[in-house]
């Protein structure tokens, strides 16, 4: 049954009147009148006494009224809530991010919620790949290659990573100038997005440097404290890396042989899909990622980068 014929019923009953009826649904007065007909022919019973001055249910009708009003109320009601979360910016928004960036991150979208007090947001700090099919989550920003090709995924800018050491681990055991030095260091190795250990760390224009290590750590901050403490060498994020070295508390090692720039990703379901605070939350990490997340200058062409090198290293 047409669900619009059960409406104009209850609006008619409500109202009175087939005239004011129609005005409050925009249709004509023999629109309505039709639509009445249609539902009483259905029906097999008379649901409406009309007389030229009001229309009044029968015991037909007002049974009928009374069991389909609350479910038109009901129904309506949810239409209202699901045209809220397309258009108003309200609701939980769980957002996950690597650790690394996530103060930035936060910062971002504690600014969003001051905009629109109805959002509530849920910031979830993790190394690993959020599903978003089945964690909940409405917007993942993630570094590197992504391969669901079901995701949306809007461009943020580029993550530089790099290897660095602190200059009390390299007055200690000295600087390494080849990818083949590294064999006598220790590094300290990530894991990968699916929280495997790293074999390998990037190397610059393509390729990789194999790696081996007896330490690895599934959190970058970590990892970023075990280097400034002069523990060995990590690759880790140049915007982590950036204050430290200012400071004079970290240094780049072979940085035009090891490192990469990887495109980041604010990854979200298909588009046609998206409330409104992921619209407004993808729009507002785009504009932070054009002033954060910028390409490194390109590196020199002399500097060889085709191949994979092993380098082993001592346990620690």
């Amino acid at each position: 049954m047409d669900l619009n014929l059960y409406r104009s019923f209850v609006v008619t009953v409500e109202r009175g009147s087939i005239t004011k009826a129609a005005a409050l649904l925009a249709l004509s007065r023999p629109t309505l009148s039709r639509q009445l007909a249609a539902l009483e022919q259905a029906m097999g019973l008379s649901l409406l006494l009309r007389t030229t001055r009001k229309v009044q249910p029968t015991p037909a009708g007002r049974a009928l009224y009374e069991r389909i009003a609350p479910l038109l109320r009901e129904l309506e009601g949810a239409e209202a809530g699901v045209a809220e979360e397309r258009d108003a910016v309200s609701g939980t928004l769980r957002v996950s991010v690597p650790p690394v960036i996530a103060s930035e991150l936060g910062a971002v979208l504690l600014g969003l919620r001051a905009q629109h007090p109805r959002l509530t947001i849920e910031l979830l700090a993790d190394e690993r790949w959020a599903d978003l099919r089945s964690d909940g989550v409405e917007i993942a920003v993630r570094a590197g290659r992504v391969n669901d090709a079901d995701l949306v995924r809007r461009k943020l800018g580029v993550s530089q990573v790099g290897a660095y050491a602190a200059p009390s681990y390299l007055a200690r055991r000295g600087t390494p100038t080849s990818i083949e030095a590294l064999h006598a260091h220790v590094l300290l190795r990530g894991t990968d997005a699916m929280g495997a250990p790293q074999s390998s760390w990037p190397a610059r224009g393509g390729g990789r440097v194999s790696v081996a290590a007896g330490f690895t750590c599934n959190d970058q901050r970590t990892l970023i404290t075990m280097v400034l403490d002069g523990r060995g060498i990590a690759v880790i994020s140049e915007v982590s890396a950036a204050a430290p070295v200012a400071e004079g508390r970290l240094r780049a090692v072979l940085p035009d042989r090891i490192g990469a720039e990887l495109p980041l990703f604010a990854l979200c379901h298909p588009r046609g899909k998206q409330p409104a605070r992921v619209r407004v939350a993808l729009d507002a990490l785009e504009r932070w990622g054009k002033a954060f997340a910028r390409p490194r200058k390109a590196i020199d062409e002399r500097t060889p980068s085709s191949g994979r090198r092993s380098v082993r290293t001592e346990r620690t």
